[in-house]
């Protein structure tokens, strides 16, 4: 059967298929990808179950019993909530699931991440916090969970966060001439091009008279040399691991998720 379509419209669809293969890695990414062994299945079973239901409610009423019986707010935010967000993103990938239903449970995950730690989700400033970080998620990354999970590793470690969604150049550059930062970590995707993130580096350090140091990191380090990133954004640093970000930064001040620290027997 001949094929009717123009050679336009061929590129145009296309195109549409590229874009959205881009959009449901970034739904599948998240910045912390060190997930443990210990993850019990039938608790992600849950998650993912509540998250795709019918009623919201079953997605909170889920986390209170799972807390409830036994595990930790910490192990959900950091790595059962990230896991079932890759889990929707490649039902996503493999048309097992619609883009609004991928939507909709990603709007849920991020719901049930600030219901487990509300002073994780909002900004920690005055004398208590060890530094502060400016994170970005740059325009047009569809997907923020990571950044999420991240925002809330740091804060638990004492340090002042302010998140920024859909960051543009100037959009950072007024951020760092209006607060003081000591680091900014850039968060970024497959889908995100080294001239883009250039444009933010640049903002970043042309903002101030003293440069502040730059970290790039999430799944652009998947498809991208660490060196590659640096030579050709500016960055100072490229990495997806938030505690060398900190040493890399010199906000290595030792302290200490205590609630990760205690193990499971």
């Amino acid at each position: 059967m001949d094929d009717h379509r123009t050679s336009e419209s061929l590129e145009h669809h296309v195109a549409d298929t590229s874009r959205a293969t881009n959009v449901a890695q970034q739904m599948a990414a998240v910045l912390v990808r060190d997930t443990p062994d210990y993850l019990d299945v039938t608790v992600l079973s849950a998650l993912h179950n509540a998250v795709l239901g019918r009623d919201p409610e079953t997605a909170k009423q889920v986390v209170h019993d799972l807390i409830a019986n036994g595990v930790t707010a910490v192990d959900l935010a950091d790595f059962y909530i990230p896991e079932v967000a890759r889990k929707l993103g490649d039902q996503w990938c493999s048309d097992e699931l619609s883009f609004a239903t991928v939507t909709i449970g990603s709007a849920r995950l991020q719901s049930m991440l600030r219901s487990l730690g509300p002073d994780w989700s909002g900004e920690r400033t005055g004398k208590t916090a060890a530094a502060s970080i400016l994170l970005v998620v740059p325009q047009e990354v569809y997907h923020t969970l990571g950044a999420l999970v991240l925002g809330g590793q740091l804060r638990r470690k004492g340090l002042s966060v302010k998140l920024v969604l859909g960051g543009k150049p100037q959009d950072v550059a007024n951020h760092v001439e209006s607060a003081h930062y000591d680091c900014v970590f850039l968060s970024s995707s497959r889908g995100e091009t080294l001239e883009s993130l250039r444009r933010l580096v640049e903002a970043v350090k042309t903002a101030t008279l003293t440069p502040l140091p730059v970290v790039i990191g999430g799944t652009i380090l998947e498809v991208e040399p660490i060196e590659t990133i640096t030579a050709l954004t500016g960055a100072d640093f490229a990495t997806s691991i938030p505690e060398e970000a900190l040493r890399l930064c010199g906000l290595c001040d030792g302290t200490q998720d205590d609630s990760r620290a205690k193990k499971r027997a």
